[in-house]
């Protein structure tokens, strides 16, 4: 699971604006995920910043007292689907245009890719998540990773928003997001892609199209 931290100082100490309960979720470079975790009887919070977004992806950086800021703290999340640390290798074209075609999500749908040993992802039920106030239309989607440690996962994933909201590691651990800070309004320091190992690959790609 990821890092924990106290979220009561938190939310006040990140300087973003909470979005709004009845607006449209919200989210950008500068916001910030709230996220409870339950885990064999206990039970814990921890946050995650944005730090930078493109078409199809995010990167995010955990952030606690056991985090030290490093390529294995930030992770990129592909069409809020698809987890990749930051020390890993990074997900071809051509699978990211496959996870990036299971939008409009439907049940059924299916995406499968390579990079990191394999992984594959299929649509289940259509429902709701419960986030800043309102129920939100959501999928559950079946998770299934190869690699060097195999699990499977299931996680609801927003239809309006590409977010995983929830992820529900077995029958008594989950994560699941509680509350989103809004995009900052002025320009954010930019991303030092020293420190975001192999998701620097990401933003070098925006800026060759740009």
């Amino acid at each position: 699971m990821r890092a924990a931290l106290s979220i009561a100082a938190a939310i006040f100490a990140s300087g973003a604006a909470i979005a709004a309960p009845d607006d449209a979720l919200s989210i950008g470079p500068g916001s910030y995920i709230y996220w409870a975790s339950a885990y064999d009887g206990g039970n814990d919070t921890f946050r995650e910043a944005l730090l930078a977004q493109g078409e199809d992806f995010a990167i995010f950086q955990s952030i606690s007292e056991w985090t030290e800021g490093g390529p294995a703290d930030k992770f990129a999340l592909f069409s809020g689907i698809f987890y990749v640390p930051c020390d890993a290798d990074m997900p071809t074209t051509e699978e990211r245009e496959a996870i990036a075609g299971l939008y409009p999500l439907a049940t059924g749908n299916t995406a499968a890719v390579e990079t990191g040993g394999g992984a594959s992802f299929t649509v289940g039920e259509a429902t709701e998540f419960f986030l800043m106030g309102r129920s939100r239309p959501a999928h559950r989607i079946s998770s299934t990773y190869a690699g060097d440690e195999p699990s499977e996962e299931t996680i609801i994933v927003l239809d309006d928003t590409p977010l995983t909201a929830l992820i529900q590691w077995d029958e008594s651990s989950r994560d699941s997001a509680r509350l989103i800070t809004s995009p900052k309004s002025v320009a954010s320091t930019p991303v030092d892609t020293d420190l975001i190992g192999t998701c620097a690959s990401l933003l070098n790609t925006l800026t060759n199209e740009n």
